[in-house]
C-alpha cells in the first residue's frame, strides 16, 4: 500500500494543492492520511513529524508537498521548489530556517525525490548536494476538460462579478515578493495604453511583500483578491494578455492554464519558466522594469501577434496533462513497493 500525506489539503488552494488533488484523482489505490482541519502551521508540522509515521508503518509514504516526517526513510517526496533557500528575501527567518533544517535532514534519507522541472533537479543537486539519479522529473499538467476557452456568456458573467473592463492584462498568483509584483506595478505605471487595465488576482501572504501590503497602485490597476476556482477559466479567457513576471519558480503552472484558455502570455526569462512556457510565450528580463513596460506596450498594440501567440499556446499546452504526470508518478512509486503493494525493505546506507 502507498500512503499519501495530504496535510497540504488543509491550506488554501495553491499550485501544490492542485497537483496533489489532480494526482489523487488518478491514483485511486493510494490511501490518504490527513490531519484534522484545525491542525495548521506549527501544530500541523508537529502532526506530520510525530503522528503521521504511525499511519505509514510498513508502507511506502508519498509526501507530495515538499515536507514529510524526518523519521520515515520509506518515503518518496515531491519537492516543487527550494525557494526559501534560493530566494530568502521572500520569506520570514523562521520559515527559511525550518525548511533548511527539514530538507537537509529529510531529503538525503528518503528513497526518491520527485521534482517538477529540470531546473529544480539541478538546484537540488547543486544547493543540497543530492545525487542526481535519486531525483525524478515529472512536469505538472493542465486539466483540459476544465481549462479551456469559455463562452461569451461565461466571460461576461465573470466580468460583471469582478467589475472588469473589456481590455485588461491579468496576473494570477500569490501577491508575494518572488512573483515580482512590485516591478510589475512599476512597469504598469508607464504603460501607454489608456484603455487597458492591470488586474491582480491572488492572496497577499504575510511572507510576501514587505510590510504585507501592496505599494501605491497606479491608475487603471484593479486588485480582486483570491479568485474561486470556478471563476478561473472564464477569467483567463476574458484577459487580453496574461503576465507572469516571477523571479523564481520551480515550475509555474498559471501560464499553462492561461494558454489552455486561449490567452497569450508574457513571462519572465528565469528559473524554470522558459523550460515550461517554451516558445509559446513572450519572454522578458524579470529584473528590467523598462523591458517589462516595453513588452506590455508592444503586445497590447499588436493584435496580430496576440492572435499568433494564442494559436501557438494552444498547441504547446497540449503536451502537459495530469494523466501523463500521474502515470509517471505511479511508475516511480511502484519501484519501491512489491507485487502486493507493500513497501520493499529499505536499509539506508550509514
Amino acid at each position: 500500500m502507498i500512503v499519501c500525506n495530504t496535510r497540504i489539503l488543509n491550506s488554501p488552494r495553491t499550485g501544490v494543492g492542485r497537483y496533489t488533488t489532480e494526482l489523487l484523482k488518478r491514483l485511486p489505490t493510494v490511501r490518504t492520511v490527513r490531519p484534522p482541519a484545525l491542525l495548521k502551521t506549527f501544530v500541523g508540522h508537529a502532526w506530520e513529524q510525530v503522528v503521521l509515521p504511525f499511519h505509514a508503518r510498513g508502507e511506502l509514504l508519498w509526501s507530495p508537498a515538499g515536507t514529510g516526517p524526518i523519521g520515515v526513510d520509506n518515503q518518496v517526496i515531491t519537492v516543487h521548489d527550494i525557494a526559501p533557500l534560493e530566494y530568502p528575501e521572500g520569506y520570514s527567518p523562521a520559515f527559511r530556517q525550518w525548511y533548511e533544517f527539514l530538507w537537509r535532514r529529510l531529503l538525503p534519507r528518503v528513497r526518491a525525490i520527485i521534482t517538477v522541472s529540470e531546473f529544480n533537479r539541478r538546484r537540488l543537486v547543486e544547493r543540497l548536494g543530492l545525487a542526481s539519479d535519486k531525483i525524478h522529473v515529472t512536469h505538472l499538467g493542465v486539466d483540459h476538460s476544465y481549462f479551456y476557452r469559455r463562452t461569451a456568456e461565461e466571460i461576461d458573467a465573470v466580468r460583471r462579478k469582478h467589475g472588469l473592463p473589456e481590455t485588461f492584462v491579468l496576473f494570477v498568483g500569490s501577491l508575494s515578493a518572488r512573483k515580482n509584483i512590485r516591478r510589475l506595478i512599476e512597469a504598469w505605471r508607464h504603460v501607454r495604453h489608456a484603455d487597458a487595465h492591470l488586474v491582480l488576482a491572488g492572496g497577499l501572504g504575510s511572507i510576501g511583500l514587505a510590510g504585507g501590503e501592496l505599494p501605491d497602485l497606479p491608475p487603471r490597476t484593479i486588485v480582486i483578491g483570491r479568485v474561486d476556482d470556478d471563476d478561473l477559466p472564464a477569467l483567463f479567457s476574458a484577459a487580453t494578455l496574461f503576465v507572469y513576471p516571477s523571479v523564481y519558480e520551480g515550475f509555474g503552472l498559471p501560464p499553462l492554464e492561461a494558454m489552455a484558455c486561449g490567452t497569450p502570455c508574457l513571462v519572465s526569462d528565469v528559473t524554470s519558466i522558459p523550460e515550461v512556457a517554451g516558445p509559446a510565450a513572450r519572454q522578458v528580463d524579470a529584473f528590467s522594469v523598462p523591458g517589462l513596460t516595453r513588452a506590455l506596450d508592444e503586445l497590447l498594440a499588436d493584435g496580430g501577434v496576440l492572435q499568433s501567440m494564442r494559436e501557438t499556446g494552444l498547441k504547446h499546452v497540449k503536451r502537459f496533462t495530469w494523466d501523463a504526470t500521474a502515470v509517471q508518478t505511479s511508475e516511480i512509486l511502484r519501484r519501491y513497493t512489491d507485487e502486493s503493494g507493500h513497501a520493499l525493505a529499505f536499509h539506508r546506507a550509514s
